[in-house]
């Protein structure tokens, strides 16, 4: 189950924590160069203390963080850093974030937005592309960007639809164990049980 949320500034550690966490492949494809922890706990410390200017979505698969964009926001113009952790891949995580991100700065009226695509990374070139950016060669690697349209009521109500839908994944009514027919008992004599609502 997917959910997503966006952190508060003193949950920034936890994603410095999850960046380090990643293989030495996801990191050099997010970056574009090999990066120690040091330098991402000092990056994170730089976006922790400067919360209005930098936003962290996060996705969850069942709980488990599966994916971050980190938003970059300046004057009119936001910027988009996506990673996906290697096991969540090809599961349509970073599109739906991308939508999420996308709905949020349109609503709080950025006007355009520019993602940095190296040259190897062939599936984040696909999201821009999917998501209407649109590539600019810059000696080898690219910057893709969007000019973002201003906000309407899809869009405000596109938000609200997915924070409710998160809350509803999250706060989940129990499921209790109940009897079936006892005339389907097992050879054995034991009950047969199942889950309900």
């Amino acid at each position: 189950m997917l959910t997503t949320e966006f952190l508060s500034r003193n949950q920034f550690p936890e994603y410095g924590a999850w960046l380090n966490s990643q293989d030495p492949e996801t990191i050099h494809l997010y970056f574009g160069c090999a990066i120690g922890t040091q330098a991402i706990d000092t990056l994170v410390e730089k976006f922790s203390a400067d919360p209005k200017n930098n936003r962290i979505l996060v996705a969850k698969i069942d709980g488990n963080w599966a994916g971050t964009i980190h938003i970059a926001t300046h004057d009119q113009e936001v910027e988009f850093g996506v990673i996906v952790g290697q096991q969540y891949r090809q599961k349509g995580i970073a599109s739906a974030m991308m939508d999420q991100a996308i709905t949020w700065s349109r609503n709080r009226f950025y006007t355009d937005l520019y993602m940095h695509c190296i040259s190897w990374n062939r599936p984040i070139k696909i999201l821009c592309e999917k998501h209407g950016l649109k590539p600019r060669n810059m000696m080898g690697d690219s910057e893709a960007n969007l000019r973002l349209r201003p906000p309407n009521v899809g869009t405000y109500l596109k938000e609200q639809i997915n924070v409710q839908r998160n809350l509803l994944k999250i706060i989940q009514p129990p499921r209790f164990i109940t009897p079936l027919d006892p005339a389907l008992a097992s050879p054995s004599g034991a009950l047969n049980f199942r889950l309900t609502p």
